[in-house]
């Protein structure tokens, strides 16, 4: 394919100003179209390409990301918000809610949501700008994730506001009494009441919600129990329930990034992790704590986990 100089242009600024690429005259239409055709640029939003090379390098929150400094500039009146605005603030954001991409939509307004764009009726939007992209305030934010979406995914955006100090936990726990009119209500103040910093990652927030949810309430997070074995060591174990006996049990939450994350491992072997996951519950037990593993597709069968940990005898409400 011949060089074309102003559609490699356009790519060059595109990729300098992280953002897609969009072309606008016939010519520079017509000689995209024959790359993403040839698969060397790629269609990634209506309207906005990018080289599918640097694409597949980008996360997908940076890709969505690239899609939205685009649309901004594309929209410059439009505040995006919701998972949209999550995303842009860098909160733990599950990938599923990487599109529609949610902008603000005047009350009473008649819009046609798309898999690619939703609106979030809202009356005064609170707006701040996010490297270049107006989107909604971060309480508003997550005000509306947790109205909108589950309350395990919701969670996740909670803590992590949290854990990253994006939020006092005082400001955040009061700001859902400020808000006058909104659907579910009901789950806004549970999720907000969840939010806690010390969940170390998206996947146990998530776990924390699925939990609350089938009726196992966590009831204290990253407990550390001393090692037997070696005296400067601790075992601290994600989620911890004390049983009407005074027994107690822990719930580790196992991701496979556990187990093959160089950055997780230390650099060591799968074995070597597995041995070491043995030596810390046998030490857990000879303290009477015993342990129940949970694992991210178990968040889907939210059934099975509850009957799993039935059988664990896991403190019920």
């Amino acid at each position: 394919m011949r060089t074309h100089y102003s559609v490699n242009l356009l790519f060059d600024t595109a990729q300098r100003e992280r953002r897609c690429a969009v072309p606008r005259t016939d010519t520079d239409i017509k000689a995209v179209s024959r790359r993403v055709k040839a698969g060397t640029v790629k269609r990634v939003y209506r309207g906005l390409y990018a080289r599918r090379q640097y694409w597949d390098t980008l996360n997908p929150h940076e890709q969505t990301r690239h899609i939205v400094r685009s649309l901004a500039i594309q929209h410059p009146n439009w505040i995006f918000c919701g998972p949209t605005a999550a995303i842009m603030y860098d909160l733990d954001c599950s990938y599923r809610f990487l599109l529609p991409i949610c902008i603000v939509a005047k009350p009473r307004t008649h819009v046609r949501d798309t898999p690619q764009l939703a609106h979030y009726s809202m009356a005064h939007a609170e707006s701040t700008i996010v490297d270049g992209v107006p989107i909604t305030g971060l309480l508003r934010t997550l005000f509306d994730c947790a109205a909108k979406l589950p309350l395990r995914f919701s969670l996740s955006m909670l803590d992590s506001a949290l854990r990253n100090h994006m939020v006092d936990q005082h400001v955040l726990a009061a700001y859902p009494h400020t808000v006058k009119y909104t659907r579910n209500r009901k789950a806004v103040l549970r999720a907000f009441s969840l939010a806690d910093a010390r969940s170390e990652n998206g996947g146990e927030s998530e776990a924390r919600g699925v939990l609350a949810e089938i009726g196992y309430p966590v009831h204290e997070l990253q407990t550390s129990f001393p090692c037997l074995t070696h005296s400067s060591r601790t075992h601290r174990v994600d989620f911890l329930w004390t049983r009407e006996d005074g027994t107690k049990i822990a719930g580790e939450f196992d991701g496979v990034r556990k187990y093959v994350d160089p950055t997780m491992t230390s650099n060591q072997d799968i074995r070597s992790v597995v041995s070491q996951e043995r030596e810390r519950e046998h030490c857990l037990a000879q303290q009477q704590v015993d342990v129940v593993r949970m694992f991210y597709d178990e968040l889907n069968k939210p059934k099975q986990l509850a009957a799993k940990l039935e059988a664990k005898r896991v403190p019920h409400g």
